[in-house]
């Protein structure tokens, strides 16, 4: 699964960061990389919770990985949620 995450500021400065291979994964910050790490934060929260209830995705294997991460352009896991 290739992560696309879409950035865009609004008019009145706020920026929002959404993937749209996951919908309803849509974060604002007051910075790029607020909205982005904010919203990847939720993809991997979203993609624990699938794991741990069970879900079956295939497609997903990718997304942990460095390759991930540079394409998406925000710091990995662990910096997001320190």
């Amino acid at each position: 699964m290739t992560i696309t995450l879409e950035c865009a500021q609004e008019f009145e400065g706020r920026w929002l960061a959404e993937v749209p291979q996951m919908p309803g994964v849509q974060a604002y910050g007051m910075t790029r990389d607020a909205a982005a790490e904010q919203a990847l934060a939720m993809v991997y929260r979203l993609l624990e919770d699938a794991r741990r209830l069970g879900v079956q995705r295939t497609d997903t294997a990718d997304v942990f990985g460095r390759e991930s991460e540079r394409r998406i352009g925000v710091a990995p896991l662990k910096s997001a949620l320190s």
